[in-house]
């Protein structure tokens, strides 16, 4: 009788593989495993979108691309599936279809390389903001990677030797709004201005410069003056200052998951319980998150809620294994 193998098993070889650039023993390997799944399981998607990717990395677009639409066909939320199609599109040039999937592949498993790849998307497709404001938001989450520090750096350098090209930039004053409407790049040039300080005068500071024009609509100076508040010991103002970045940017991320992460250390879990549970959500990966949600279910009673929740996470993120202890482990203590 002929032993299944184990995918998981067949993944890190082929990765493997792929990293010692042997892509047909890749191929072959995956060809190999994907007989011994049902076409259409959790398991046979995996292998047949990384299937995709091997061929993609040998130049072969269309029929990675054609494997990768079969799996997404039944499983729309695979992460390798779609970034192959995004990074297939990237290479042609095609860039609408490449930050379109791309920035779903993100959306659903943020990672350092994913960011780059949708932030040279997005740069390609004339979208220098959202590209630095991709990078920006990886950064913060991985502020060691030399990459994408790299990659923020010449992008920035880009912007300003392009607005400084343009003569206009200067003379008018439509463009002068224009480039206060820029906030990402506006936030860091003032995080740069008050770095000398100590945390709560540069809070001080900005507060003051916050009132003034559109600068009270920009998300990204609302978290600085939450990250200046809470080193400063200002925990309370520091939840206030979050809470009104996410309010304008109710899709940042990492905007709520300051917020929660300041309700609770307020003692405010019962305010951070539902934005706990709308990052992972959206982040399924976060660890910290996950913790803190099950921590946060025994403290407030929430045990069955949090079981439910789970529960729906692995039906749209069958591959979050990990969720399965949550659940068991939350079971032991209803019990």
């Amino acid at each position: 009788m002929k032993k299944i193998k184990d995918y998981k098993s067949v993944l890190r070889q082929s990765w493997q593989l792929r990293r010692d650039k042997r892509f047909p023993e890749a191929e072959l390997v995956l060809h190999e495993a994907l007989a011994d799944y049902s076409d259409g399981g959790f398991e046979h998607n995996l292998l047949k979108a990384n299937l995709a990717d091997v061929l993609l990395r040998q130049g072969n677009r269309a029929a990675a691309r054609k494997l990768a639409l079969e799996v997404l066909e039944k499983q729309p939320s695979q992460v390798t599936a779609l970034m192959v199609l995004g990074l297939a599109a990237l290479e042609e040039k095609v860039t609408a279809e490449a930050v379109e999937n791309l920035a779903k592949a993100y959306r659903l498993a943020p990672s350092p390389y994913r960011a780059g790849r949708l932030a040279r998307a997005l740069e390609l497709d004339g979208r220098i903001e959202q590209a630095l404001a991709v990078l920006q938001e990886a950064l913060q989450e991985n502020p060691g990677d030399s990459y994408l520090r790299q990659q923020y750096g010449t992008l920035k350098e880009k912007a300003a030797a392009a607005a400084a090209s343009d003569p206009a930039a200067t003379e008018s004053p439509r463009a002068a709004e224009a480039a206060e409407e820029d906030f990402l790049a506006y936030a860091a040039q003032m995080k740069e201005k008050l770095k000398g300080l100590e945390p709560a005068e540069a809070a001080a500071q900005l507060q003051k410069i916050i009132k003034v024009g559109r600068r009270k609509a920009n998300p990204h100076l609302h978290l600085l003056l939450g990250d200046l508040r809470r080193k400063a010991g200002d925990e309370t103002g520091a939840a206030a200052a979050y809470a009104q970045a996410w309010e304008l940017d109710p899709e940042n991320l990492l905007a709520l998951s300051q917020l929660l992460f300041s309700y609770r250390r307020l003692g405010r879990k019962e305010e951070a319980w539902p934005l706990l549970k709308r990052l992972l959500y959206h982040r399924p990966g976060d660890k910290t998150a996950k913790a803190s949600l099950i921590r946060d279910a025994l403290d407030l009673g929430k045990e069955e809620e949090a079981v439910l929740f789970f529960e729906e996470l692995l039906q749209r993120y069958p591959h979050h294994k990990e969720f399965y202890g949550a659940i068991r482990k939350l079971k032991a203590k209803e019990a």
